[in-house]
């Protein structure tokens, strides 16, 4: 709106058809993580706090980098619902799981 610009206007921009941004908009639908790099592009800023856990800070990068978690844990050699445990801090890589994450991160950045 302070743009002046139209739904078709920003779904142009980020690749996506005025409905997808109206439903956004409307909380009907969030966007999937591929479409974050461009909608901060976009919006020219992150819109979402500062990462202070590692947990957060995977999210963070993945949200960064548009990538789903499913893709990342099979990047990682790990389970799904282990990353989002780690993503979650219910747990805590550890050994091999926690170095995986650290170089992932370090790469993130």
């Amino acid at each position: 709106m302070e743009l002046g610009l139209f739904q078709k206007d920003v779904g142009a921009f980020l690749r996506v058809d005025a409905f997808t941004v109206l439903n956004w908009e409307k909380d009907k639908t969030i966007p999937a993580t591929r479409y974050l790099p461009r909608i901060v592009a976009f919006l020219g800023y992150d819109p979402f706090p500062a990462p202070r856990t590692l947990g957060e800070r995977v999210v963070a990068a993945r949200r960064r980098l548009g990538i789903p978690r499913k893709r990342l844990a099979h990047r990682l050699g790990v389970d799904e619902g282990a990353l989002k445990r780690w993503e979650e801090e219910r747990v805590k890589p550890q050994g091999n799981c926690l170095s995986k994450i650290l170089c992932f991160l370090a790469r993130a950045d």
